[in-house]
């Protein structure tokens, strides 16, 4: 008989951040999920893996649970139905690229489905497996994390397939240990902490370049997906450091300077574009952290000059980004995150659904950058089964919102958009990547 997991509470309090995601449900903006996909050089023990999807919602309990629905506040309630969730199915394809795509593009059931899903696809003697998380429960670092911890219990099931993981109760969900490392004490009244920052404007222009006359009528979810080698990857890394610059600070150069020659705003008129920041680099190293979301938005803003070169858009970036990066990086959005408290859900519900209404009908919601990072800085192993590459790809947004995503993976750059037909149009979106690949590359003179 299995060992029954012990001390995981019935039920958990629901961060504000968790809630916002929550709403995307109603108010149709993106489609609320987070995946990855990883290729391996051999094949995966595909019952000991559905064992470990298994385990990683006893290690994270947020994983399983569902998210309860309440005027007042919401929380997470535990799941009585885990013993019986396909939770990691194994399915023999001959393409397994095509299959992973197929799998990014099916929505988790937010009623039914639970937090995290798994699939693995099998092509002759080579395994590639698909993971989906809820954004409502989990962020991009979340998402980098659970994939350590799944990697982790796959191997831990190796040695001793009884293994318990011991469930992360106590781990961080909130923002409040982060505000208590700035030292902000009042979020509505502490004004030399409040005021640093960047606020995210109000949006000025928007992708796709053109919207059809109903453009919230959605067909089909599209993904697009562009790969920069190792060998350029390494390339444009040492243009970045030669230039005090970071990856961060490329992506958002060649993304304004790809935009700017899309939809061809008027030079001197700045515009802006979103980026996500992971609230985890305020805490103090080793602090105890579960899977969540930790993360804000913060804006850049530059102008289009013409015939400006590469490097030139990139001074001017950096020099923003060095502002940005002296005061409390993120720190504003969280705090937007956090001052609902005491309102009721439905109030705060009711406002996301008026302010989608007003981007809808201005047609204008300013691109979003989010760029996951280094997905592990060591090649994950399933045991003695390597991940050869791996990416991360973004939530889906419908028109007129867009998101870029970014993640690198064993020196591979990858990038992703999820989209929605006919309202955003394939061909727009797919040239857009590549002229963002483009203006990386190009830049270091390959």
């Amino acid at each position: 008989m299995e060992k029954e997991v012990q001390d995981i509470p019935d039920t958990m309090p629901a961060p504000w951040q968790d809630c916002f995601n929550y709403i995307t449900r109603y108010v149709t903006f993106t489609n609320y999920q987070i995946q990855a996909v990883l290729h391996f050089r051999g094949r995966l023990d595909a019952v000991r893996l559905a064992r470990a999807v298994k385990l990683s919602v006893d290690a994270e309990p947020v994983l399983g649970c569902k998210f309860i629905e309440r005027e007042d506040m919401p929380f997470w309630q535990l799941r009585t139905d885990l013993d019986s969730i396909s939770w990691c199915g194994l399915e023999e394809v001959p393409d397994r690229e095509k299959a992973a795509k197929r799998f990014l593009l099916k929505e988790l059931d937010m009623d039914n489905d639970p937090q995290v899903l798994g699939r693995l696809f099998r092509s002759g003697k080579q395994d590639t497996l698909c993971i989906k998380l809820n954004h409502t429960s989990c962020d991009g670092g979340g998402a980098k994390a659970y994939l350590r911890l799944l990697a982790d219990l796959y191997t831990e099931l190796g040695r001793d397939p009884d293994y318990l993981p011991e469930p992360n109760v106590s781990g961080i969900r909130n923002q409040t240990p982060i505000f208590d490392a700035l030292g902000i004490r009042n979020l509505e009244s502490d004004p030399e902490k409040i005021g640093l920052g960047t606020a995210v404007p109000e949006s000025s222009w928007a992708f796709p370049l053109q919207q059809p006359d109903k453009p919230y009528q959605y067909e089909s979810a599209v993904v697009a997906i562009n790969r920069i080698s190792s060998q350029d990857f390494q390339s444009i890394s040492a243009y970045a450091r030669a230039r005090g610059a970071t990856i961060n600070d490329m992506l958002l150069t060649a993304f304004f300077r790809a935009l700017f020659d899309t939809l061809e705003p008027v030079s001197g008129i700045p515009k802006e574009i979103n980026f996500t920041v992971d609230l985890r680099r305020h805490l103090p190293e080793g602090t105890g952290i579960a899977i969540s979301n930790l993360s804000a938005l913060e804006s850049i803003s530059t102008s289009r000059i013409s015939d400006e070169p590469f490097s030139a858009t990139l001074e001017r970036v950096v020099s923003i980004m060095t502002g940005i990066k002296s005061q409390y990086l993120g720190v504003q959005g969280a705090i937007g995150c956090e001052l609902p408290a005491g309102t009721r859900f439905a109030d705060v519900l009711e406002m996301m659904k008026q302010i989608v209404q007003k981007t809808q009908e201005d047609r204008k919601c300013t691109p979003t950058l989010t760029n996951f990072g280094v997905i592990s800085p060591n090649l994950l192993l399933f045991g003695e089964t390597v991940a050869e590459d791996a990416y991360i790809v973004a939530p889906f947004f419908y028109a007129p919102g867009f998101m870029l995503g970014a993640s690198t993976y064993n020196g591979v750059l990858t990038l992703t958009a999820g989209y929605y037909e006919p309202a955003t149009k394939g061909d727009d979106v797919t040239l857009l990547l590549e002229m963002i690949a483009d203006e990386l590359i190009s830049c270091c003179g390959l």
